[in-house]
């Protein structure tokens, strides 16, 4: 019976020194991760109730933070657009100068306006077809969709390209000021979509991205109950105003045009479009300007939002790290103790007693 006893009671012994080293083991390695992190190894277990406010904080943190990333993108997005605008703009302004020292007809710089008209349209064209992240910026809310279609390549929607149209619209040129007329008011009306032959409408071989009939624009949400439209189309009046013009000296040589009054008719109204593109491309960019600084503000609002929810959560989850530290040394100098006391227990013996 006192064998039986003996060993319970041993058994109970042996129990007890492995749940308290099993205690102190579980409470060193809460203090090591309180020592390295400065926070609260067990959140819920010491803030009690108050961890549900921390919680909040994180949960406002974490959000701030996905507006912060998404508007960064947009911030970029915006950026890439305002320097295709500027590049398109300084393409514009450099013709207009050409085009003003070409005003009499059978001049040098006159017989070099069609092709440089050319060069302009494919250097619009490509800054027009910017990508940023994947998307065209410039496509509406088809992305995925090539906005302006090559001067030369057929659109698969009509089977004519934006040279074919052209081509049919001004044929060999005007060759008097009523010519003039008639030629400005059917291209007038290609590119304002109001033309009979719908094959010839700007948005029809011209544009490919989102048509201003379907209402849509391109919008983004910068915060909470805050959303902005900021997209930019290749179909909006400056472009149209640009392209109208550029195309109406890329289809002809207007200095094979004898008549000074034609002449001057002709590219007068060419150029008043190219100029009033560029305009209202520069009134489009400044409001692209202003809504980036929105952007920007937001984002700094957000991370300062960011700086007084982390403070706040900080005084929170932190821990006093002198506390912490003393009580992880503390740990480890009663774990070894017991470790100690362990080890000795199971090597007494009897004859070790007897000795």
């Amino acid at each position: 019976m006192a064998d039986l006893l003996s060993n319970i009671s041993t058994l109970q012994s042996s129990l007890a020194r492995r749940r308290e080293n099993a205690r102190l083991t579980q409470g060193l390695a809460r203090a090591e991760k309180e020592t390295t992190t400065g926070l609260r190894a067990d959140l819920f277990r010491d803030l009690g109730q108050r961890a549900a406010e921390s919680v909040r904080l994180r949960n406002i943190v974490s959000r701030n933070e996905g507006f912060i990333a998404s508007n960064k993108l947009l911030a970029g997005r915006m950026e890439v657009t305002s320097m295709a605008m500027s590049d398109i703009r300084k393409v514009a302004e450099g013709f207009l100068a050409l085009a003003v020292s070409g005003s009499n007809p059978g001049s040098a710089i006159s017989s070099e306006l069609q092709a440089n008209a050319r060069i302009a349209i494919d250097q619009i064209i490509a800054q027009a077809n910017t990508v940023y992240q994947g998307s065209h910026v410039f496509a509406g809310v088809d992305q995925d969709k090539t906005p302006m279609q090559g001067w030369e390549r057929t659109n698969p929607s009509t089977g004519l390209s934006p040279q074919d149209v052209m081509s049919a619209i001004v044929a060999s040129g005007p060759s008097s000021v009523a010519d003039v007329a008639a030629i400005a008011a059917e291209v007038q009306s290609a590119f304002d979509g109001t033309h009979p032959n719908s094959g010839f409408n700007y948005e029809a071989s011209f544009f490919n991205g989102t048509p201003q009939s379907a209402g849509q624009r391109v919008e983004a949400r910068i915060g909470e109950g805050v959303t902005i439209t900021h997209g930019i189309q290749a179909n909006d009046d400056g472009f149209r105003q640009l392209m109208q013009g550029l195309s109406m000296l890329a289809s002809t040589d207007i200095s094979q045009i004898q008549d000074q009054a034609t002449y001057s008719a002709y590219l007068d109204v060419a150029v008043q479009n190219i100029s009033q593109g560029s305009q209202t491309l520069l009134g489009d960019q400044t409001r692209l300007g202003s809504t980036q600084g929105l952007v920007e503000e937001t984002i700094e609002r957000h991370e300062s939002v960011i700086q007084v929810y982390s403070t706040r959560m900080l005084d929170l989850e932190g821990v006093d790290e002198y506390e912490a530290a003393t009580r992880l040394n503390l740990l480890k100098s009663q774990l070894e103790a017991s470790y100690a006391v362990t080890a000795r227990l199971q090597s007494l013996s009897l004859l070790n007693f007897l000795a």
